[in-house]
């Protein structure tokens, strides 16, 4: 540690730093902590990070930059440069028993996009493969509460947190998160600390996702390759599911009737190595009959309509927003399969017609329409249709080629009286 402190004070009284230092000799310190929060200076202002979530540590030289980088909730690039940095340093290696001889070779020597952990989080085994195999993964997964209990895939938001048998917490950004206060069986294995998304999603849907990050005692991918084995034929055509490269293995399959499960692994080569692989069960289960609007449908009236000349896909997903429906059969038929906009001045209501759904909003509900055009460059170009709610929402509606929604501009104005704005197209760079 010491022959770290001391050459970090040499490498910044170097003549490429004197200047930089000379101005900020007398200023703020740029890095610090306070007890378990460190802050830093980046680009975007101060960034700070929880030290008690630190899971991994890396350093790493960019752009001739020694950077120290570290895993807590998020990722953090924080320069060796910053005013302050070598104290903050001895404090984050006395506290986690960094490796500070390659912490030194890497900065001494500053090897463009080298990259070497320094320092990770030992965590315990989390998961346990059971030697008798079980078959009951189409209902769904068993909570081993007291007494134990089955839920089915089937699920929804508001049953779960009603149930009792999970919590729920926050991320740093204010994203919630919910998990299970009990260990969880799916088929074979059990999991502790299983977790779902929350966020963006409607309470009274069944539950779309589930995750967890799998870690063996040993840290390494041998919890991919456990999964792997027990749930993959090793004869199977890797290019069907997924890949397995040096930087990262990546499978998705079917797991159970209109389930899905994908085990992935990265590893140091172009990013960072946590050991832990991770773990997804997405649910692909139709559940159309939250597409029924019958009471709608008999009392609706067709005031105008906008065809939009061809087929076009609505980018919203029933599960995700309640007001995704069947489309009326009358509209259907007046715009030939083709996808358009209908007025019901009756009820207030606007219908986005889409390949295989709708759209059906109250007109007040909007503050007015973009058609966004993006240019062609390191990406594709093309056009979103999107519709702007009073609530602040933004719904991506529509997209096409660049320039397609332009056509409509005067006539959806005119239609729900309503601004329809097209800024300035940017590049796709």
């Amino acid at each position: 540690m010491i022959e770290v402190l001391k050459y970090l004070k040499e490498w910044m009284k170097a003549p490429k730093y004197q200047h930089k230092r000379m101005k900020t000799i007398d200023t703020k310190e740029e890095i610090w902590i306070e007890v378990n929060t460190l802050f830093y200076k980046d680009i975007g202002g101060i960034e700070k990070a929880d030290l008690r979530t630190l899971k991994y540590a890396y350093v790493q030289v960019l752009g001739g930059v020694p950077y120290l980088f570290v895993f807590a909730d998020h990722q953090h690039y924080i320069s060796t440069e910053l005013q302050g940095f070598e104290k903050v340093y001895h404090d984050l290696s006395h506290r986690f028993s960094f490796d500070d001889d390659t912490f030194l070779r890497v900065c001494r020597e500053k090897k463009e996009d080298e990259k070497v952990k320094i320092w990770t989080k030992k965590m315990v085994q989390n998961y346990q493969i059971l030697d008798e195999e079980r078959f009951d993964a189409d209902f769904g997964y068993e909570v081993y509460a007291e007494p134990k209990r089955m839920l089915s895939w089937d699920t929804t938001h508001d049953e779960l947190e009603a149930s009792g048998l999970v919590e729920s917490y926050f991320t740093d950004f204010g994203a919630r998160y919910l998990r299970f206060k009990y260990p969880v069986r799916i088929e074979q294995i059990v999991i502790q600390g299983f977790e779902l998304y929350v966020e963006n999603t409607l309470s009274n849907r069944p539950i779309q996702e589930y995750f967890i990050n799998l870690y063996d005692d040993t840290n390494t991918d041998r919890s991919y390759q456990q999964l792997r084995k027990l749930w993959l034929n090793e004869e199977i055509d890797v290019d069907e599911y997924g890949y397995e490269r040096n930087d990262q293995c990546y499978l998705r399959f079917n797991f159970a009737k209109g389930i899905e499960a994908s085990i992935c692994y990265t590893y140091d080569e172009y990013s960072y190595d946590d050991g832990s692989t991770s773990l997804h069960f997405y649910n692909t289960r139709a559940y159309d009959h939250f597409l029924d609007n019958e009471a709608y449908e008999e009392q609706m009236e067709i005031s105008a309509i906008l065809p939009l000349h061809k087929k076009l896909d609505i980018n919203i997903s029933h599960l995700d927003n309640g007001n995704i429906k069947h489309i009326p059969a009358e509209v259907k038929d007046l715009l030939k399969g083709k996808s358009g906009i209908w007025i019901d001045r009756l009820n207030n209501k606007i219908g986005f017609v889409g390949t295989d759904t709708a759209l059906i909003l109250d007109v007040e509900a909007i503050d007015h329409f973009t058609f966004q055009n993006i240019l062609p460059a390191k990406g594709p170009g093309y056009a979103d249709f999107m519709v702007h709610l009073k609530t602040g929402s933004d719904l991506y509606v529509y997209t096409e080629n660049t320039h397609y929604f332009d056509q409509f501009e005067k006539e959806l104005q005119q239609l729900t009286h309503k601004k329809v704005r097209i800024p300035e197209p940017y590049y796709n760079c």
